[in-house]
């Protein structure tokens, strides 16, 4: 009997063949270490894509969509016959297709012997490449004081931070190291748009360094990006708590319909304000105003070495003997608020600014660029918006767009130049010549500014006045200010003031830029909430007192009363005008009911000399005898009469309003 060999199937063999990549002989399949893996059935082979890439002798002769991307079939058949004959360096097998560029070296490997080899692999231009021995490397460019990176900034691994094939770093920020491979696979995912240091977040100067050491950056968007649906989920509500122990006593579903929120887009500007006033705390910074000079005030508090912006302002004023005024009916609140009043006013006269009244730009200060006053009264500037001061309402449009660029996008122009300066006439010749020639004689007569900011340039063309003149006045008011913006935006900074109004300039631009609109009797009656007795009895009494407040509202309007709404609003709340950030705690306005609803006793009258006619039962007389409004300024709330007649009710607010008025023009 004859025995017969037992085959193995042919179909298997010829599978793993061809699986396996036909340049380095690898059935490995990673897109992000070795590239797309391409299998092509009719021709019965497969190729990675980084091994084509990195071949030395096959080049992409066709378009993106022949071939294998670009790389044509029988140009591929003959890099493989080619790397067939050539031993790799690493391995001592054969089909290197990958040699050192250096044409002294010899070296040859198949692609990912080379990663073992440490070779690096650039893949840009023609795609060189470089064994250990030529390689490209960083250096560390840093003082040794310099605290280096523990961990990998992309998988937050453990690292040593010592340069080499394996460890690379950012050339930005010097404090992103990171693996090789990690950073290859970040590539891999984030895709050309989206690569980045993930740190620093530069993009332009980390991708070039990234190439130059190697690492291969996908020409497409992000991986995240081009998954269909890939943010679906994001649109369900998620219903269950995963804690490992749920505090809520309602179970782990149990979800509040509301909950405390901040403002957002469309939040007005003082609940933005009183977000950020949320920060305050109730230990209180002494500030002593010596003959209303705040802003020397103010720059003495910010500069002090222990100065705490969260800290609420405790104003004391003093009178040229040094004296405090002791005999001002003003509480904290009202001292705080005049102050910041007072502030705001002597900034916007101060150095730093320049041009007319509620249109200011800031001005270029030498003395006040040494002294950093820039700073400060941004500083300053903040600290009065949020801890309850006015309405800026001076700065010029041009102003605003330097610092938070709103409107975007929109250049500046001669209009907002300041009027009446020199530098704006020598703008003013250029910009109105009305001949090429009348433009040389004006450009010659400012030629020095000219070549200051680097615009003195010859002319052909009248067109070419309005090219040079938003040139000069870039160089004005941007690039001849860039220091003084500078230290005004971080001094804006303070208690996050710059950042929230960048983030809603639109809300913020009135606030800036538009003086206060003129108290009004809505704008009164609107700010108080109207607190009404319990008491049905009190109720009908208090009812007909709400109509006598708003018409008194109307003839204060209109000048038909002795006081104004201002000093009205003084005298309700302290505050001499509404403030940016709003009035806290919101006014509130309750009744002052008589003592009494019922006649004194027999025994009280005889005591008082008998009975008067006025208290009589039913007498409207002695219910309205007596009766005067009374004002809290601290809590906001305002007492009004009960009374019975408007005549009464009006005479009672003109007579107290009127001596709390006089009280304080006395002593201020």
């Amino acid at each position: 009997m004859k025995k017969k060999v037992r085959r193995s199937p042919v179909t298997d063999a010829g599978s793993i063949q061809e699986d396996c990549c036909a340049l380095c002989r690898l059935s490995d399949d990673d897109p992000a270490m070795l590239g797309e893996k391409v299998t092509l059935k009719e021709h019965k082979f497969s190729v990675h894509y980084f091994c084509l890439l990195t071949s030395s002798g096959v080049y992409q002769r066709g378009e993106e969509d022949e071939g294998v991307f670009g790389f044509l079939v029988d140009d591929i058949k003959q890099e493989i016959r080619r790397s067939a004959r050539l031993t790799c360096y690493s391995c001592k097998k054969k089909g290197a297709c990958v040699g050192c560029s250096i044409r002294s070296c010899r070296k040859m490997v198949h692609f990912p012997c080379g990663r073992k080899q440490e070779f690096i692999f650039q893949f840009t231009g023609l795609f060189p490449s470089y064994c250990l021995d030529h390689s490209p490397t960083q250096s560390l460019s840093v003082s040794s004081d310099f605290s280096l990176p523990q961990s990998c900034s992309v998988c937050l691994d453990s690292i040593e931070p010592v340069l080499s094939y394996s460890v690379l770093k950012c050339p930005s920020c010097h404090a992103s190291w990171f693996h090789r491979d990690c950073v290859q696979r970040q590539a891999h995912s984030a895709g050309l748009f989206f690569f980045r240091c993930t740190l620093c977040n530069n993009k332009e100067n980390f991708q070039e360094e990234m190439l130059r050491m190697g690492i291969y950056i996908p020409e497409r968007d992000a991986s995240w990006e081009l998954e269909p649906n890939a943010y679906a989920e994001l649109l369900e509500v998620y219903k269950r708590c995963d804690a490992l122990t749920c505090l809520c006593s309602n179970g782990r579903t149990y979800s509040a319909k509301i909950g405390p929120s901040l403002p957002v887009g469309s939040g007005s500007p003082e609940e933005l304000l009183q977000a950020l006033a949320l920060q305050l705390r109730p230990l209180s910074v002494q500030v002593e105003v010596s003959r209303n000079l705040a802003l020397s005030a103010g720059l003495d508090m910010v500069r002090r070495s222990d100065f705490d912006p969260t800290h609420t302002l405790s104003v004391r004023f003093k009178d040229e003997q040094q004296t405090a005024f002791p005999s001002i009916p003003w509480d904290s609140d009202t001292a705080r608020q005049h102050f910041l009043k007072l502030l705001v006013q002597q900034i916007q006269d101060s150095v730093v600014f320049e041009g007319p009244q509620g249109f200011k730009n800031l001005a270029l200060n030498s003395q006040a660029l040494r002294e950093d006053l820039y700073f400060d009264v941004g500083c300053l500037l903040a600290l009065s918006l949020v801890h309850g001061g006015p309405r800026l309402g001076f700065f010029s449009h041009a102003l605003y767009q330097c610092l938070f660029n709103y409107p975007p996008n929109c250049p500046l122009t001669f209009a907002h130049m300041t009027p009446d300066t020199h530098l704006t006439r020598q703008v003013s010749q250029i910009a109105e010549a009305k001949s090429l020639d009348s433009l040389r004689e004006a450009m010659m007569a400012s030629w020095e500014y000219l070549e200051l900011a680097g615009c003195n340039r010859p002319v052909s063309s009248l067109e070419d006045r309005d090219t040079l003149v938003e040139d000069v006045v870039g160089f004005t008011m941007i690039t001849r200010m860039q220091l003084p913006l500078q230290r005004f935006r971080e001094g804006l900074q303070t208690l996050g003031v710059f950042d929230q109004v960048q983030l809603f300039p639109s809300a913020f631009y009135s606030v800036f830029c538009e003086a206060a609109d003129c108290l009004t009797a809505q704008t009164i009656g609107r700010l108080f909430v109207i607190n009404f007795s319990e008491q049905e009895e009190r109720v009908n009494r208090e009812t007909p007192v709400v109509t006598f407040w708003r018409h008194f509202l109307l003839e204060c309007e209109v000048g038909r009363t002795s006081i104004s709404l201002q000093d009205l609003l003084r005298f309700a709340t302290g505050a001499e005008e509404l403030p940016a950030a709003g009035l806290l705690p919101p006014p509130s306005i309750s009744f002052l009911h008589p003592i009494s609803s019922s006649p004194p006793r027999v025994e009280q009258q005889q005591e008082e000399g008998g009975e008067r006619e006025m208290d009589r039962p039913g007498s409207e007389e002695w219910r309205d005898g007596g009766m005067f409004p009374q004002s809290e300024p601290s809590s906001k709330h305002l007492l009004l009469p009960v009374i019975s007649t408007y005549q009464a009710f009006k005479s009672s607010m003109e007579q107290s309003v009127s001596h709390h008025v006089h009280l304080i023009s006395m002593e201020s």
